[in-house]
């Protein structure tokens, strides 16, 4: 299993994904107008975070679905402890959506009804689509093996972005918040994911099938949410119509 794993985390390389290469390409102030020629500009970056903070607070819902799909209760204690931590422990402050909104704010004034404000891109929706669809309507194994790799990538990812945001003067290191914690916390998430799947792969081979389909999904749904939103960086769209609970099956 763990050579499959590997085999995907090299093939989906976030530092050959457009969104992660146009941000290591970025200079600094000093070095370059605004890097929007030949990098990311900053208002760009902020506007595809903006989007981004919809797959943060949507993550633990397919987790949920899928908890309760697991048959086995020791296995299923491993998901609902990732559940549980998703919701900051109970401390509202440290829901991974909070931590994400305070990122933001301390990289650009963003506030939650500037979030809010927002139409959901279709880009965002599919990806979440994805998750809730696989965790509730397959096996629990795929959605299983979907979430785990998200979440290494994730550990990945987090890493390149919290070390360019300071690269690139957007925030401080000792202001820097959720990507952090991420670069070290998801390598836990992931792991518990991966102890749940182990008996199954192990035990047979239907079962591994179906692993390797989640992984598989998995690693090219959040590759291709992140090429999407680099593409899609330069569009910027507010809602015209209110809606008492803003984007609800997609949060």
């Amino acid at each position: 299993m763990q050579d499959v794993i590997e085999r995907l985390l090299a093939e989906y390389d976030p530092r050959i994904n457009p969104y992660f290469t146009a941000l290591e390409r970025t200079h600094t102030r000093g070095d370059s107008d605004d890097g929007s020629e030949d990098g990311f500009d900053k208002d760009d970056f902020l506007e595809t975070q903006i989007q981004f903070y919809y797959a943060v607070v949507f993550f633990s819902r397919p987790m949920a679905v899928l908890a309760a799909k697991i048959p086995s209760a020791e296995l299923r204690t491993e998901v609902l402890r990732n559940v549980w931590e998703e919701h900051g422990e109970a401390d509202p402050s440290h829901r991974h959506g909070a931590t994400f909104l305070e990122l933001l704010h301390r990289l650009g004034g963003i506030e939650k009804r500037d979030v809010e404000s927002r139409v959901l891109w279709p880009e965002l929706r599919a990806f979440n689509t994805t998750l809730i669809g696989c965790c509730t309507l397959d096996d629990w194994e795929v959605g299983a093996a979907l979430l785990g790799i998200i979440e290494r990538q994730f550990a990945d990812i987090s890493a390149i972005l919290g070390r360019n945001i300071v690269r690139l003067g957007w925030i401080q290191e000792d202001r820097l918040i959720h990507y952090k914690l991420h670069a070290e916390l998801d390598i836990k998430h992931s792991q518990d994911f991966f102890d749940v799947l182990a008996p199954a792969w192990h035990d047979s081979t239907i079962a591994a099938y179906k692993i390797e389909q989640g992984f598989r999904l998995g690693a090219h749904v959040f590759d291709r949410l992140y090429r999407d939103l680099y593409h899609a960086r330069r569009r910027r769209e507010l809602s015209t119509t209110h809606r008492a609970q803003p984007h609800i099956y997609a949060e």
